[in-house]
């Protein structure tokens, strides 16, 4: 991950990549999540530098078209492949063989603070959406960011499918990965003040969709409101037609349109805010908030008219809401507030 790739070796990835089919592990090479990055890792290494070389800005565009084109669809396969096999350990160990308890549930946004993450394998792309994704830039792209999605997502689908038992079992192992989770919350809150003074929140997801599994969804924001007496707020990104699903009074719901999406304004909940992933720059005036398309290394200047989220506006220089003193995504629609200048 540290000197760029020759030609040859990025020819060689886009090889791999047009082929790739995924790669199913027996269960008993696979004791543990750790043991997940270890048998995948060469997929998982491949993987990344194909998200690299979609993202360059020194490879032959060809070959970067070429990346971006397979980039999502490589994602997804590697994805489901990490969680079939951590299915498959789980339903011959048990709920134990998830270590819940010993691995945190969530992780940072650097831009919004404490999430959850999800795999892309969740998503109902839309055509900009899928190769564009921050979830393929540098470090939720790397080994680690998408185990702990797929692995995340495979949880998720145990519980959806599971019966009362099961359920509870993975609830009572979940407790204290969500205590940790409503503390960090916490911290960041305090972290923010004196500077800016806002609530805790957890973001679901930071990479991937919620939306696939409502009920575990529901029952994890109820969770995290039980455990926090009412203090830490969850919100949700969505662009899924299972929107609808979540609890409103659980979550803030945030329903993300782009321009090769208007087509799904149908499945926008009654007390959601509608976003748009400005891809290209273009905002408009038809969403509550734009949020400028960014990477690394490129911040897309706007056109069009409309409200910019200030944390993806070119000219800031610390991109991050508590830095910009904007929470305007994490209050209730109803609730009117000031954006940040």
């Amino acid at each position: 991950m540290g000197r760029l790739n020759t030609p040859v070796e990025q020819a060689a990835t886009l090889a791999w990549a047009a082929e790739y089919c995924g790669a199913r592990h027996g269960v008993g090479d696979i004791a543990s999540v750790s043991d997940l990055r270890s048998r995948f890792g060469d997929d998982l290494r491949r993987y990344f530098a194909l998200a690299a070389l979609s993202r360059s800005t020194t490879a032959p565009a060809q070959m970067v078209s070429d990346a971006l084109a397979l980039v999502f669809r490589v994602r997804v396969v590697l994805e489901q492949s990490i969680a079939a096999a951590f299915t498959d350990l789980a339903s011959r160990d048990g709920i134990g063989a998830f270590e819940l308890s010993r691995a945190p549930l969530h992780g940072h946004s650097k831009k919004q603070g404490v999430s959850i993450r999800m795999p892309l394998s969740s998503c109902v792309p839309s055509k900009a959406c899928g190769a564009a994704c921050y979830a393929h830039d540098v470090l939720d792209a790397a080994p680690a960011s998408v185990v702990r999605g797929a692995v995340n997502g495979a949880v998720a689908a145990w519980y959806e499918r599971g019966d009362v038992r099961q359920r509870e079992d993975l609830l009572g192992a979940l407790w204290r990965p969500v205590r940790q989770m409503v503390e960090a919350a916490r911290k960041d809150a305090r972290l923010a003040a004196p500077n800016f003074v806002r609530r805790p929140r957890i973001r679901f997801a930071h990479v991937g969709e919620f939306a696939p599994f409502p009920e575990f969804a529901n029952t994890l924001a109820k969770l995290v409101y039980e455990i926090s007496d009412g203090e830490v707020d969850c919100v949700v990104y969505t662009r899924h037609p299972n929107a609808k699903l979540l609890d409103p009074d659980l979550f803030a719901v945030l329903f993300s349109l782009d321009e090769s999406s208007e087509d799904r304004r149908r499945f926008v909940p009654p007390k959601a805010r509608v976003v748009r992933s400005a891809f290209g720059g273009h905002i408009t005036e038809t969403v509550d908030v734009n949020f400028l398309e960014h990477h690394r290394w490129v911040h897309i200047k706007p056109s069009g008219t409309g409200m910019i989220c200030p944390s993806t506006a070119p000219e800031t220089k610390i991109r991050t809401c508590d830095a910009c003193k904007c929470d305007f995504c994490f209050k209730p629609k109803n609730m009117r507030d000031t954006h940040a200048a």
